[in-house]
């Protein structure tokens, strides 16, 4: 017999192709799902579920009591309002969150799930149908050397190195443990691949005051992450960018764009941002002071400094330090870096 999640089995893994056909099911618009008393509490509860996502201290097993239903419409109301806002690190954060939160529920699953019963593979019926879903087959422990590889990408764990991996037969050993934690990084993935997702211009307007609100706590908790800039906890590609500029020389468009939008990213106002490309042989005031406003949102979109990943593929990755081999992101390195500078018990604070 087929097996078929139950609403609170579902509302643990809200991005599942059935949670989506109950919303559908339930609410035939977003109108109808924003509509009345009780859109504003889903609103509320989509607002809280992105407020957790930003919040150092992560609180992810709360989502997993209350109403099913009102999870369900949670989660797709938190799609549209991160749609909304169209920031690229918001949408991270969120989908960080979702994948943190579904691992989570699978790993702890015997605790909360009535109808939890293992299949012969080691996993329940209910993380087999996740895992199939997501694209990962649990029935054996090991897995294609391909789907590993593209899975490993993201994650810096040495452990997961293919050259620390036994493979045989193009396939890669995995342990259960293993299998749990890769799944999560698919999650991830494939959430973050599926946003923006198209929001109606009106439906926008309608949540722009909760919107403002949001973005606020955002930048509170980013002021409060980042703290007064240290410009000798920059890492050095954005030296090396900065040296470029205040020395007299043009900058390629990513060398532009990755210095202003990490600058933005730790608290650095327009116009000082602006005031650094003065220098430049191509200096123009009205077009420096038009780019940096796009890329830090006048605009509508806020956007994000690029990861190392795609410095490294710009050519922009410079002179990587000690650090910059643990660390997967410019404004990672910069907190953690500031961080050690500061020391402990200095009135520092972070993630």
């Amino acid at each position: 017999m087929e097996y078929t999640p139950s609403i609170k089995e579902l509302s643990n893994f809200p991005f599942l192709k059935n949670s989506k056909d109950y919303i559908r099911t339930r609410y035939s618009s977003l109108d109808s799902l924003l509509a009345g008393e009780h859109g504003e509490k889903l609103i509320h509860h989509a607002l809280n579920r992105i407020r957790d996502a930003l919040s150092a201290q992560r609180t992810t097993d709360k989502t997993e009591v209350g109403n099913p239903e009102e999870l369900l419409a949670s989660y797709a109301l938190a799609r549209v309002v991160i749609s909304c806002l169209n920031d690229k690190q918001l949408i991270d954060r969120l989908t960080r969150y979702e994948a943190e939160r579904a691992y989570r529920a699978m790993v702890n699953e015997e605790q909360w799930n009535e109808n939890f019963r293992l299949e012969d593979a080691g996993y329940s019926r209910l993380c087999v149908s996740v895992a199939t879903e997501m694209g990962i087959a649990v029935d054996q422990d090991s897995m294609s050397l391909v789907d590993y590889v593209e899975l490993v990408a993201p994650i810096r764990e040495d452990r997961f190195r293919l050259v620390n991996r036994v493979v045989t037969k193009g396939r890669v050993k995995v342990n259960n443990d293993e299998v749990y934690e890769l799944l999560r990084e698919r999650i991830r993935v494939l959430l973050r691949r599926d946003l923006p997702v198209k929001v109606p211009s009106s439906v926008c307007e309608q949540l722009a005051p909760r919107l403002a609100e949001l973005q606020k706590v955002y930048q509170e908790q980013m002021l409060r992450q980042f703290g007064a800039i240290e410009e000798s906890a920059f890492p050095p590609c954005i030296q090396a960018l900065i040296k470029a500029i205040t020395s007299g020389a043009n900058i390629t468009h990513p060398g532009r764009f990755s210095l202003t939008s990490f600058l933005h990213n730790i608290g650095m106002e327009k116009t000082q941002i602006s005031g650094l490309f003065a220098r430049a042989p191509d200096f123009d005031p009205e077009k420096t002071m038009y780019q940096v406003g796009h890329i830090t949102g006048s605009g509508g979109t806020e956007y994000t400094a690029p990861a190392c990943a795609a410095m490294r593929t710009t050519g922009l990755c410079i002179r990587p330090d000690l650090l910059c081999e643990k660390i997967n992101h410019p404004l990672n390195y910069y907190k953690v870096k500031k961080k050690k500078m500061v020391g402990p018990g200095h009135g520092e604070t972070g993630e």
